[in-house]
């Protein structure tokens, strides 16, 4: 496991600068590889640890179940979108666009943009005297997932253009996919293409990056114009460690906090606007025999996005990654009225078997029956939800609380997926102008359309026009409301899997009224090291 040196170390996201299964493209079977049933152990890469390579993390928040192919053809999540009226609408993000990942002063000794611009050119295709090649393309989007056949359309028509070039697929479903990524650069033969969590420590490539496996990326997604205006500074953010651009961004999340109108009405309570209505309103259903919150608070819950909203708006987002990463001191105060804080807004207000539930049940056993006034949950359950019920849901932003470090309404939301390039493949010269092409193609505007389109996935892509008639109201009103807001980092996104491991169990715990807010601080002092 990494050291408490590692653990302690700066939080990354502070910085303001920017199962081998060998099958050809379009065949899905698994092959013979299963990487589930294999105990990997701790396997070093040079001095650094990958740590424990079993998939047992917690499941990362953009791989949830399938939706089905009805649910898919019903509503289209927004990518990176705002409301419109129109049925094709330009979509921005309310960041400024970015020229490139990060900014440098040109110097006289600098390559001149002519220069850079030609060493990222594309290949010229159908060229009959290019060398034949082979890639490696690493991929979780398999069998039913969304994903699958808009990624497989673009990789065909990328064949299509280079017939030099055959494209072997390696598919690993879910969460395997970390397992075989892992795995594979241990034994130093990462693809040279695959897709993957953020960087992360919790998802380990941020190991794998420092060991020098991963590409850096940096020059190119500065340099080359495909990038300008692509993204914004917070997705390069995201795409970097230690000042080096690792990945270029492919899908995001956001958390959106609903309401169930006709919940409220039943009870002939108001719907909140601010901290007191809030508290007021959790109460005022409780006692008309309504279930104030439908939600869970198990592992990787519901629960544990109320927590973040309710530190975030009490110390301030980053001091409350310094805290979970171990470099500031937890147990202290302000913890404790943020914790007492969340007790009056959770313990009691939740159903009875929140602890204990699946997450994705509680769609179907509490929301989907209009049981419950409140959801808190990440931008994918939308597609969880029944179209009848959606009808009442109300879009609501989490209200400041008096006296919080936090004066403006911050909303959590980041990148969860990026395409990744092995550093040996993109240093060979044949390899390399194909890879930027192939990158290039599945991040390009057009792939994110058919993204959004045909996968209901969320994109970080500035300027995108979709079709909004594939785009629901829930979508469309509450990532409008995110994307107006400055972002908060995902709270466990700086913890150790060590540490997250028993975070979450306690966070459970004290939700469920098991330890009152001095007491359960004192314990996050314990597992953080404050």
């Amino acid at each position: 496991m990494p050291s408490q040196d590692h653990d302690r170390r700066q939080v990354e996201p502070e910085v303001e600068a920017p199962g081998r299964t060998d099958h050809r493209l379009g065949d899905h079977r698994l092959g013979d590889r299963r990487l589930g049933d294999r105990r990997l152990g701790d396997r070093r890469l040079g001095d650094h640890r990958f740590g424990d390579l079993r998939a047992e993390e917690r499941r990362p928040e953009d791989h949830r179940r399938a939706p089905t192919r009805r649910a898919l053809l019903r509503t289209a999540l927004l990518g990176s979108a705002a409301a419109g009226v129109a049925s094709h609408v330009a979509l921005t993000q309310p960041a400024p666009a970015q020229p490139s990942p990060a900014q440098s002063t040109a110097t006289e000794s600098a390559p001149t943009q002519s220069a850079l611009t030609n060493a990222f050119a594309a290949p010229k295709p159908h060229d009959a005297a290019a060398k034949r090649l082979t890639l490696r393309f690493a991929t979780n989007y398999v069998g039913v997932h969304p994903m699958t056949r808009p990624v497989r359309e673009r990789l065909a028509a990328f064949q299509a253009d280079y017939p030099n070039v055959t494209i072997t697929v390696e598919e690993t479903p879910g969460n395997d996919h970390q397992t075989k990524i892992k795995l594979d650069a241990s034994s130093d033969r990462l693809p040279d293409v695959f897709n993957y969590w953020r960087l992360d420590p919790g998802f380990g490539l941020d190991q794998i990056a420092r060991a020098g496996k991963l590409a850096d990326l940096t020059n190119w997604t500065r340099n080359d114009p495909f990038f300008t205006g692509l993204f914004d500074t917070y997705s390069w953010q995201t795409a970097s460690l230690d000042g080096k651009v690792y990945g270029v961004p492919l899908s995001m999340f956001y958390v959106e906090f609903l309401a169930n109108k006709q919940v409220f009405d039943r009870a002939g309570v108001a719907v909140p606007t601010d901290w007191p209505g809030l508290l007021a309103a959790v109460k005022a259903l409780k006692q008309k025999g309504e279930l104030p919150w439908a939600i869970s608070i198990g592992n990787d819950s519901p629960g544990g996005r109320v927590y973040n909203y309710v530190v975030n708006r009490s110390v301030g987002n980053a001091r409350a990654l310094r805290m979970h990463s171990g470099a500031e001191p937890i147990d202290v105060p302000d913890m404790v009225a943020a914790a007492t804080r969340l007790h009056e807004l959770v313990v009691g207000n939740i159903p009875i078997d929140a602890i204990s539930i699946q997450n994705d049940s509680v769609y179907a056993k509490y929301v989907n029956t209009n049981r419950g006034g409140l959801i808190l949950d990440g931008s994918w359950i939308t597609l969880s939800i029944k179209p009848a019920v959606q009808e009442h849901l109300v879009v609501l932003d989490f209200p400041l609380i008096p006296g919080g470090a936090q004066t403006e309404r911050n909303i959590e939301r980041d990148l969860t997926s990026l395409w990744y390039l092995s550093a040996r493949s993109l240093a060979d010269d044949d390899k390399r102008p194909y890879l930027y092409e192939l990158v290039r193609r599945l991040s390009s505007r057009q792939a994110a359309k058919l993204y959004v389109e045909e996968a209901s996935q969320l994109v970080p892509t500035l300027d995108l026009q979709v079709d909004m008639s594939k785009v629901n109201r829930i979508a469309i009103e509450a990532q409008a409301l995110a994307l107006r807001a400055p972002p908060n980092k995902w709270i466990p996104s700086v913890m150790t899997p060590v540490r997250r491991a028993k975070f979450e169990p306690l966070l459970g715990e004290f939700l469920a009224g098991k330890y009152e807010p001095a007491a359960f601080v004192q314990r996050l002092g314990v597992i953080f090291g404050s």
